[in-house]
């Protein structure tokens, strides 16, 4: 399954409702990826830019764009950014594919 790095914001009301009332968000976000089909590896909260950063695993990008939907639609989120991972043998087979394309592209103003 592919891997993907989740980086968000919880909405102000989703923190104001965190410090009220600490809770581990582990086990919900856990269900939640189950629940389209995925494994969450590493759940964090950081400090600057973002609150949380997500790495899991789902089988394919619609279920991403599922993942995201559903945090965004339930109000806990303000934002979110996906960001898809490659292993690195899907990165050499990526260098080797470019590799095999570079005399095919024509840039523009070269374009025979």
């Amino acid at each position: 399954m592919p891997y993907y790095l989740l980086s968000g914001n919880f909405s102000q009301e989703s923190m104001n409702a965190l410090v009220q009332r600490p809770e581990n968000r582990l086990l919900a976000t856990t269900r939640l990826l189950q629940g389209v089909g995925g494994r969450l590896h590493y759940y964090f909260l950081c400090f600057g830019e973002y609150d949380f950063i997500l790495l899991y695993e789902l089988p394919d990008n619609t279920s991403a764009a599922a993942l995201t939907m559903v945090m965004m639609a339930s109000g806990s989120v303000s934002s979110v950014k996906n960001t898809v991972l490659m292993t690195m043998e899907e990165a050499i087979e990526a260098m080797s594919k470019a590799g095999d394309a570079m005399g095919i592209y024509q840039p523009p103003g070269r374009a025979e």
